[in-house]
C-alpha cells in the first residue's frame, strides 16, 4: 500500500487496518461453514452486514410461481458475528487538545475465530493475536511514518463460554499531526 500523507482518522483507520492485514498474512483460521483454512478478514469500525437468505415458495400441483410474486424470507438470519475468522478496527473516539496539537484516537482491534477442536483452547489463538499486534507497536511505535502508538495497551478475552466461537480484543492509544495553523508570514 502506498503511503498516504493525510493526517485523518479515516486515513489512520485504513493504515491500521492494513498493517493487521500485513502481520497476519501468514495465519489461516478455520471457517465455521466449510471448514477451509482462510486468512483473517479485516473490517474497519463495523462487521459487514449479512445478507437475508430469500426463499422462493415451492411449486404447488404443478403450477409455478413467477418471479414477481411476495418474497418469502427465511426466519433466520445470518449473525456477522459468527462469520469468523475476523478483524474489526474499530475508532472509539479521539480528541484535539488545542490548535496545533497532535489529534488523539483511541481504537480497539477486535478478533472473532472459530475452532471447534475438543481441546475448547481457541483462547490461545486469540491470545496470539493480541500478542502479535501488542509486540508490534511495543517495539516500533511509528506506522506510516505518520502516526505514534502511545500504548495505553489493555486487552480482554470474553467473559462467557462461546465454544467453538473466541472473541477478543485489544485496545491502545495513537497520536498523529493534524492541521497546522496557517499564516501569512510562513
Amino acid at each position: 500500500m502506498e503511503e498516504v500523507r493525510a493526517l485523518t482518522p479515516l486515513f489512520f483507520q485504513e493504515a491500521l487496518a492494513e498493517e493487521i492485514r500485513w502481520l497476519t498474512k501468514d495465519m489461516r483460521f478455520r471457517h465455521p461453514k466449510n471448514r477451509e483454512f482462510i486468512p483473517l478478514r479485516v473490517h474497519t469500525q463495523a462487521l459487514p452486514i449479512p445478507e437475508k437468505k430469500k426463499d422462493k415458495p415451492a411449486d404447488i400441483d404443478g403450477l409455478h410461481y413467477m418471479d414477481s410474486t411476495i418474497d418469502y424470507i427465511n426466519d433466520v438470519d445470518e449473525d456477522a458475528v459468527f462469520d469468523c475468522p475476523w478483524c474489526l478496527v474499530k475508532m472509539n473516539g479521539g480528541k484535539i487538545p488545542g490548535i496545533n496539537q497532535r489529534q488523539e484516537i483511541s481504537v480497539a482491534i477486535c478478533f472473532g475465530i472459530f475452532d471447534n477442536s475438543p481441546e475448547n483452547k481457541g483462547h490461545q489463538t486469540i491470545l496470539n493475536l493480541i500478542q502479535k499486534t501488542y509486540e508490534r507497536f511495543a517495539k516500533n511505535p511509528l506506522l506510516q511514518g505518520q502516526y505514534t502508538c502511545q500504548g495505553n495497551f489493555e486487552w480482554a478475552l470474553q467473559e462467557e463460554d462461546t465454544f467453538p466461537y473466541f472473541f477478543g480484543a485489544i485496545s491502545m492509544q495513537f497520536s498523529f499531526w493534524g492541521f497546522r495553523r496557517e499564516s501569512k508570514f510562513t
